[in-house]
């Protein structure tokens, strides 16, 4: 059976340090605009390696990929009301697939004092996310709509979070372990945004879009390798609770 790691695809790491690196540079020379494109150019650079490596496997994760895109389409007009409810919609969409992936593939529903202080650490992070960050965003959305694909969001991305949690928790080998860090660098690349755009913490911009490209590039990297035999259930230790 072939391994799965990251550092298996070299091509795939030097790619996502190189685009991490011309990022870099666009974010402190150029507009946000010029920022926005690079971004959405890096997206298609990514897609483009996992349709020279894989094909267009069908499965909801490459479609998640694809709303990703579509997402960063949606940011480059992110001003106009149609599409800042296109762009939320997008990330909804995204973070949607990814939960229903992850959700399929739990064996079944563990506890252990790990899992229930990870799901307490998301859903502290997504009541300060709901009722402290949305002082300062609901007045900058347009309509109803945003208001409520905001707090949908919220609470899609506090799922995905505790699922990917749960899937690293049941299975053994890294195959579980790239995926969780791609659901936890999508977290804080949104929460980098969050501060960059709506707070005006520009130093913010460079962690928003590291943490960004990190999280393409495992996914990218977890749709190459999938392999359902890779991930061996883990052994149910005495503290933890089956149902």
């Amino acid at each position: 059976m072939r391994k799965t790691t990251f550092g298996s695809n070299l091509g795939l790491l030097q790619l996502g340090i190189l685009l991490i690196i011309v990022n870099f540079i666009v974010i402190y020379f150029f507009n946000i605009e010029v920022s926005r494109t690079v971004r959405m150019i890096s997206c298609v650079a990514l897609f483009g390696y996992l349709f020279f490596k894989s094909g267009l496997k069908k499965n909801l994760l490459v479609l998640g990929f694809l709303l990703l895109f579509a997402r960063d389409v949606a940011v480059l007009f992110y001003e106009s009301p149609l599409f800042k409810t296109i762009s939320l919609l997008c990330t909804v969409l995204v973070y949607t697939t990814v939960c229903l992936f992850i959700f399929r593939r739990l064996p079944m529903v563990r506890f252990s004092m790990t899992v229930i202080l990870f799901g307490l650490g998301i859903i502290i992070l997504n009541i300060f996310n709901v009722f402290y960050l949305s002082d300062i965003i609901i007045p900058s959305l347009d309509n109803d709509i945003q208001l409520i694909l905001f707090f949908t969001q919220s609470a899609v991305m506090l799922f995905m979070g505790l699922f990917a949690f749960l899937y690293n928790e049941s299975y053994e080998g890294k195959q579980s372990l790239h995926l969780l860090l791609c659901v936890i660098a999508f977290i804080f690349s949104d929460l980098g945004g969050l501060a960059a755009y709506f707070f005006g913490y520009e130093p913010a911009y460079y962690a928003e879009r590291t943490c960004y490209l990190i999280a393409a590039s495992l996914l990218v990297d977890y749709i190459i390798n999938f392999q359902p035999t890779a991930d061996t259930v883990s052994e149910l230790r005495d503290d933890k609770l089956r149902i």
